[in-house]
């Protein structure tokens, strides 16, 4: 009997395999961040052409885990936003938000063309709480 042949993982995959797997390396934000009480991550992406993608927001508390890359919204897409820079400015005190815009440097197809560059822009803001010093327990 022939061994059966090895499929190909898909572009898909590999991101959602990345991105579960950078989120199980990450550390709580309790731990990674001690005076971090929230963080607030606002997204609205900025196509070229319509149709416009919903906004998307998350909210972090103590026990989540400080992990800041997100998925392109496109199904297609193989694109993964990275926030961990930005996120790791408004957490350490170097400021209370910070914002910007990336690009997506995946790929999709589209208009019957494969393999072609995504280029979806994301405006963020990465806005964190931290606990007071004084603080009671």
């Amino acid at each position: 009997m022939r061994p059966a042949p090895r499929q190909k993982v898909s572009s898909f995959r590999e991101r959602e395999e990345r991105l579960r797997k950078g989120r199980d390396a990450a550390q709580t934000l309790r731990t990674a961040f001690p005076n971090a009480a929230t963080v607030n991550v606002q997204l609205r992406f900025l196509p070229a052409t319509a149709p416009l993608h919903a906004a998307q927001s998350f909210m972090l508390y103590p026990a989540a885990r400080a992990y800041f890359s997100y998925p392109c919204p496109y199904g297609d897409c193989d694109g993964i936003y990275d926030l961990s820079a930005p996120a790791h400015q408004a957490l350490g005190r170097k400021a209370v938000a910070v914002s910007g815009t990336l690009e997506c440097v995946g790929v999709r197809s589209r208009d019957g063309l494969q393999r072609q560059p995504c280029g979806l822009r994301v405006s963020y803001t990465i806005s964190a709480q931290q606990e007071s010093a004084h603080a009671s327990t």
